[in-house]
């Protein structure tokens, strides 16, 4: 019983002196390095600041996602922007595009001037797949043209053209 109650002992011995640090280098250890510095974030009674909102990507970088001028929703014609789930409906983010029964991640967006080649992974009717578009924008930025199939959406809602705003 005596070696019972050694083997106990000793591990409690160990671990104590497991926990007990021989590190006699007096110099302290490096102070962490500040975070780097984000705007600050607005209280509810102060307003944001140009300084709180972060810059928008490169808007023609195609590393960045789809440009800015060629985001928004499309459709047909007027009447179809007000029908939800329309067939012609067409969303397109900096980083996804959705149909009326698919959409996916943006894989890649290359524009040129009005021209725009964007490679997307849909999912849509049941199976996913890598899909390359091309569309061209209209001058004042209101049609958005296939130019693989000639289909031609307008933008719907209140959103202003995007190319006045530039």
């Amino acid at each position: 019983m005596e070696n019972a109650m050694r083997i106990p002992a000793i591990t409690l011995t160990l671990l104590f002196a497991a926990g007990c640090s021989a590190d006699t280098d007096p110099t302290p250890a490096p102070a962490p390095e500040p975070a780097a510095a984000t705007p600050a974030t607005p209280s509810p009674d102060r307003a944001a600041t140009p300084a709180d909102i972060p810059a928008p990507p490169d808007a023609d970088d195609p590393t960045t996602g789809v440009p800015v001028r060629f985001q928004g929703d499309y459709a047909a014609n007027a009447a179809a922007c007000t029908t939800a789930g329309h067939v012609s409906h067409l969303s397109v983010t900096a980083t996804r595009i959705e149909f009326h029964e698919s959409s996916g991640d943006i894989t890649s967006a290359e524009a040129a001037g009005n021209d725009i080649e964007i490679t997307a992974r849909v999912t849509g009717e049941g199976e996913t797949r890598d899909v390359g578009y091309s569309f061209a924008l209209s001058d004042d930025g209101g049609t958005l043209t296939d130019t693989v199939n000639g289909m031609a959406r307008v933008r719907c809602g209140d959103e202003a053209s995007p190319v006045a705003a530039q």
